[in-house]
């Protein structure tokens, strides 16, 4: 099902009477139209609807920017992610490490209208000193290094996505090749790197939170990681964000992926009924995997490391750290929704409803320089929407509660969204 099938993109579309929740100043304004002509937001405030425009009727609603995913990989999802992934109101993603042959021609058949799809940005391979998968690569020595970004840069990337074995040398040689090119360098901190140096060259969102304990900090304690994190939350910490908040640098926690972990250990997980949308190919895969035995004080464990995770963004958040809001959706994990599990799970580690809104909005739209164009509700902007029937700022749960999502100009109600799911449902048990 296409987007295209969903309506006349050169029909105006009218939201009355609802409340925008405008990320850019942190408010909520009441009672407002929004009008949409073109692919684009028009105007913002009371204007009345165009003769012959589409009427959405918001009253008791809530209208936010289309919502961001900052680390997927999508090649490792299959294409049935992709109507998931509008289903759940995300519009915008950034792929970490995939087949760029195989995303541009996603990309090429979302924006012709003939597959459902988010905005995709593209790093291609993911650069490592080892290669683990199919999707990452080894770049080589520094001179080596550099012409693999060159190459890159010719391919049309909008980033360099880096992992935690890269050599350190390889490391600092990307780096300088990609301020020459005006390419970004985004991902894991090579464990040879610390924090604080990968902040300092430039490298613009650090992935994951594991990855500031991965390389210096976990040589130096190699055993009980949540009681040396806990310690380094009382001697370092602060001194680390403060840095970040200095250079610049974005964090892309992405919480929900260590929670799936521990659920993955706890083998009083139940079942998630929407692995129904994961394909089947790769819930395959996932049972082939000889799945570890763990102990119940190493279960404590992981769950330990995962509260000592939320209270580093916490301390990352209070001290004014630029939060982006990433699922690592790859293999089994499930797209869209984790994405909205997400959110909560940062209202958990400190962040207002709002400040979890604007990390999945107009942060996203900012770091990837896209904010001029997406991430928040003003007029000349791409009109790329959800209507929820709640209050997000109420309740970051519901944001779940998704009545329409415009991607593209493109108005999608609840009917149309329902029918993606189902026809993401049918494609994942054919992948």
């Amino acid at each position: 099902m296409s987007v295209a099938t969903q309506a006349a993109p050169a029909k105006p579309i009218a939201i009355s009477h609802v409340t925008v929740i405008d990320v850019v100043g942190g408010r909520a304004l009441r009672d407002v139209n929004v009008v949409i002509r073109d692919g684009k937001i028009a105007s913002v405030g009371h204007d009345a609807a165009p003769p012959g425009a589409t009427i959405v009727d918001g009253r008791g609603k809530f209208l936010i920017p289309g919502l961001w995913d900052m680390h997927v990989h999508l090649s490792w999802t299959t294409a049935s992610a992709l109507p998931v992934l509008i289903a759940n109101g995300v519009t915008s993603v950034r792929d970490l490490g995939s087949r760029f042959t195989e995303i541009e021609d996603w990309r090429s058949r979302i924006a012709a209208g003939v597959i459902t799809g988010p905005r995709i940005l593209r790093v291609g391979p993911i650069l490592n000193g080892k290669s683990f998968n199919q999707y990452q690569m080894v770049p080589g020595n520094p001179d080596q290094t550099r012409g693999v970004a060159r190459a890159l840069k010719e391919m049309g990337v909008d980033a360099f996505k880096v992992h935690r074995r890269m050599e350190r040398d390889s490391y600092f040689a990307l780096i300088d090749e990609a301020k020459m090119l005006g390419i970004p360098v985004v991902g894991h901190i090579p464990m040879t790197v610390s924090p604080e140096e990968a902040s300092n060259a430039g490298q613009q969102t650090i992935e994951h939170v594991a990855t500031l304990f991965e390389g210096t900090f976990s040589k130096a304690h190699p055993d009980h990681l949540a009681e040396a994190m806990k310690a380094f939350r009382e001697h370092g910490a602060e001194e680390l964000f403060a840095l970040f908040v200095k250079n610049h640098t974005a964090f892309d926690p992405t919480l929900i992926a260590y929670q799936a972990l521990v659920q993955y250990y706890d083998s009083s997980t139940p079942p998630d009924p929407r692995m129904r949308y994961v394909a089947a190919s790769m819930i395959k895969a996932g049972a082939a995997r000889e799945k570890p035995v763990v102990t119940p004080a190493e279960l404590a464990e992981q769950k330990a490391i995962f509260e000592e995770y939320k209270e580093v963004v916490r301390m990352a958040n209070r001290a004014g750290v630029v939060i982006v809001t990433g699922s690592d959706i790859a293999a089994e994990r499930i797209p869209g929704f984790t994405l909205q599990d997400e959110l909560p799970l940062l209202v958990e580690s400190g962040l207002t409803p709002m400040q979890a809104l604007q990390a999945a909005t107009i942060n996203c739209a900012t770091v990837t320089k896209r904010d001029k164009d997406l991430g928040s509700i003003d007029a000349g902007k791409l009109a790329d929407l959800v209507l929820l029937n709640a209050d997000p700022l109420a309740d970051i749960h519901n944001t779940s509660k998704i009545d329409v999502v415009i991607v593209d100009g493109k108005l999608l109600r609840r009917a149309a969204l329902d029918a993606l799911l189902r026809n993401a449902e049918a494609l994942a048990k054919a992948n």
